[in-house]
């Protein structure tokens, strides 16, 4: 049963893990050993205190484990923003098509008598390395043979039983022992080699994803994305072949780039432009995408 669930996955291009519902725990138990083992910071402790929860909830039916789905989707989009007669361009990352994950599971399970109610408060990256669905690069991404890192994950509370238990403690992929691809290429010095976790204060994803100015230090040549940074994952060697970009190229005219870039409510927007947006994951971190543009115009 479970490898007719993986294989109807692979249908789609996306790759799937079961994980029976008692290791949430031993979940919650390696991150407070983690988190004790680290020096933390504020927001970090904020992720693993008020983000992250394991509370199995009550359901019309038993949950009996988990099912982690790893959604594929292109590298990147091209994007180009029109104002005052001239075009800038940057990059920007591409949404998976969770509607479209979400409609073959619910149907694939129906089809058996299961049922899925989507788990939004896992820790999802960690559940998928230690579930062995996937291995950490040093730049503290996720990546999974054959599809590099261009996944989004996705994770369902379910009644169907898990058939075969992968639980594993957490694992740095291989490749990463002899390479420095990641640090040399961070544009901001946010992954460090002697320590597993980034520097998140430095790290541009972070700061591209929070609104507010951006610290003084940070030089503006190294704005290249809506959103997120595509640096260390560009240089990285387990995406090699895979650094693909979306058929064709978004364009925001002049008239929608204005729009934007006074942060006009979403709902008030055409549809067509509704749907780059949504299509491009703007819509996640709208409050800094205005300053993100003004940035890539400069």
């Amino acid at each position: 049963m479970n490898n007719l669930l993986k294989n109807e996955a692979a249908k789609h291009g996306d790759r799937l893990q079961i994980i029976p519902s008692h290791r949430i725990a031993d979940l919650k138990n390696d991150i407070d050993i983690f988190a004790r083992s680290e020096e933390l910071n504020g927001f970090q402790e904020w992720i693993v205190n008020n983000l992250y929860s394991y509370d199995i909830p009550r359901l019309d039916f038993t949950v009996q484990s988990v099912i982690l789905i790893a959604l594929s989707h292109p590298f990147y989009a091209d994007v180009i923003f029109k104002s005052n007669g001239r075009e800038y361009s940057g990059k920007c990352l591409v949404r998976s098509d969770f509607d479209g994950a979400d409609e073959y599971l619910k149907t694939f399970l129906e089809g058996f008598g299961y049922h899925a109610v989507r788990a939004y408060k896992l820790p999802m990256k960690r559940l998928g390395v230690q579930s062995g669905l996937s291995e950490y690069g040093r730049n503290n991404i996720t990546y999974i043979d054959g599809m590099g890192s261009n996944f989004s994950l996705a994770a369902y509370f379910t009644d169907m039983p898990c058939e075969e238990d992968t639980w594993r403690q957490a694992v740095t992929a291989r490749a990463c022992n002899s390479c420095r691809a990641c640090i040399n290429n961070c544009p901001t010095g946010a992954i460090r080699s002697e320590r597993f976790l980034i520097d998140n204060q430095k790290c541009l994803s972070a700061m591209n994803e929070t609104a507010g100015d951006f610290p003084e230090w940070l030089p503006v040549s190294v704005h290249h994305t809506c959103y997120d940074c595509l640096r260390c994952q560009e240089q990285c060697p387990m995406n090699i072949g895979r650094i693909d970009k979306m058929d064709g190229c978004f364009v925001f005219s002049e008239q929608e780039t204005g729009m934007l870039l006074q942060g006009e409510p979403i709902e008030g927007l055409s549809e067509s432009m509704k749907q780059k947006i949504f299509k491009l994951g703007l819509d996640e971190w709208y409050p800094a995408i205005p300053r993100n543009i003004r940035m890539l115009m400069r």
